[in-house]
């Protein structure tokens, strides 16, 4: 018998946290992370986890042709941020915002977030989107 480790459980950390590389030498983040520091090229790096920072969102685009079983995501956003702290680029999906409310520059915090389902009873695929930073009224 053969085991096969499914798809999902492979790549969960790419779907679960946002994983970049920071540079010893120069200092500078990069995502998605390399082995080689994109910048200075040295290989001295470090894995960070950019999770638990908060972004500035840089600019966006709005898809309304998506794919077959994602109408109703329709429209679906995606946008370019750059970390607060580490200044990493990324680019991630939007939620929890209409089109209308974006503007460049706006803080945003990442969430988990459902992407699909398998089906009645199968798997259901979550990844990172991030949202507008909600600040709390204390």
């Amino acid at each position: 018998m053969r085991i096969v480790i499914p798809p999902s459980w492979r790549t969960r950390i790419y779907r679960y946290r946002i994983t970049a590389t920071k540079c010893k030498k120069c200092g500078r983040t990069a995502y998605p992370p390399s082995n080689i520091c994109r910048y200075c090229g040295s290989r001295e790096i470090e894995f960070v986890d950019l999770l638990n920072e908060n972004a500035r969102l840089i600019t966006w685009t709005i898809i309304y042709n998506v794919m077959e079983g994602f109408e109703e995501r329709r429209p679906v956003i995606l946008g370019i941020l750059e970390t607060l702290d580490s200044k990493a680029r990324v680019m991630a999906p939007l939620t929890d915002v209409l089109p209308d409310e974006l503007k460049p520059g706006m803080v945003m915090e990442p969430v988990l977030r459902r992407i699909m389902e398998e089906g009645e009873h199968g798997l259901i695929h979550y990844g990172v989107s991030y949202r507008p930073l909600i600040k709390s009224s204390q």
